[in-house]
């Protein structure tokens, strides 16, 4: 049975599945209060990896320009992360594809007539692209807009051909194994108890990042591999958004609140060019690893691409 709760500006609508390996399995649409009837495009914002929708501030930029919004907190992430799970695990990324389905019947029962955009940040622009190319309702998306997407892990070159094989070994001995060596320098560079603008649940969004599975990296490597090998229909406009620059992961340094500390963005812009024969660069100077909490003049710059591009593919 879903479970529907009404907030100042939004709506969630907890959604269950049938039992994974964990046990119980839920996903967690909202839905902005500020969506109107008479509108006719919609935004569909996919989360990334430690993460969950919290950026009201970019569903109202959209609902102030006529564009419905909706987000989604992914099985085991946010508002849908339960006491028995482990947070952000999974075993492939197709485990997260009836969440967007759920997602997408929602808003064309809605609406049947709305142009829909996936909005994917970070892992979740690596899901919203396998989606589009994979996804059981691909062809009822009108575009795809990225936002500093994890097409590459951001490692030495000469580490990257061993990071598979290191997986494999790990998980072949514990299926649950993990690394928590993850740096907490964004996570600082974010919160407003460090040095950042923003206040969210640090339990859904820990500072420092939970701990990294390694049946996580093998899913998110095979989805990396796998857009690489198909090219989306040259109708499907693409908006590709990165930083113009990436800075140190693991320690604070002047660069840390103007650059991307988590991806390589020349990875995103080699590999995100060639997605389709229809894709729209925009670097944006001085840029976070989340466009959209970076500085006010930044993030603004980020939105109104973004806006221009529904412009742009309205129909």
């Amino acid at each position: 049975m879903n479970l529907h709760l009404t907030f100042d500006k939004y709506i969630t609508h907890q959604h269950p599945f049938d039992n994974d390996y964990e046990g119980k399995v839920v996903t967690t649409l909202i839905e902005s209060r500020g969506n109107r009837k008479e509108n006719k495009q919609t935004v569909f914002y996919i989360h990334g990896f430690c993460d969950y929708f919290f950026q009201y501030h970019v569903m109202d930029y959209f609902n102030e320009r006529g564009i419905d919004f909706y987000a989604i907190d992914l099985r085991k992430y946010g508002r849908s992360l339960l006491g028995h799970q482990h947070p952000n695990y999974c075993k492939s990324m197709r485990e997260y594809f009836p969440d967007i389905d759920y997602g997408l019947e929602f808003i064309l029962k809605e609406k049947s007539s709305t142009q829909v955009f996936l909005l994917g940040h970070s892992t979740g622009g690596l899901l919203a692209t396998y989606y589009s190319m994979f996804g059981l309702l691909k062809e009822r998306l009108g575009g795809l807009i990225l936002n500093s997407p994890f097409f590459d892990f951001n490692i030495p070159f000469y580490v990257k051909p061993f990071i598979g094989s290191v997986a494999k070994k790990k998980v072949s001995k514990d299926i649950f194994a993990s690394n928590d060596q993850m740096s907490d320098v964004y996570g600082k560079s974010l919160h407003q108890s460090y040095d950042g603008e923003w206040e969210y649940n640090t339990t859904w969004k820990p500072v420092k990042p939970f701990e990294v599975y390694y049946a996580w990296i093998l899913a998110v490597q095979h989805a990396q591999e796998l857009i690489q090998e198909v090219v989306l229909h040259s109708e499907f406009p693409i908006l590709l958004m990165y930083s113009d620059k990436s800075g140190h992961t693991s320690k604070w340094t002047s660069l840390s609140q103007s650059s991307d500390i988590v991806l390589n963005v020349k990875d995103i812009e080699k590999i995100g060019e060639k997605l389709s024969n229809t894709v729209e660069k925009v670097c944006i100077e001085n840029g976070m690893h989340d466009l959209f909490l970076s500085s006010t003049v930044v993030r603004e710059k980020a939105l109104m691409s973004v806006f221009q591009f529904l412009e742009k593919y309205k129909k």
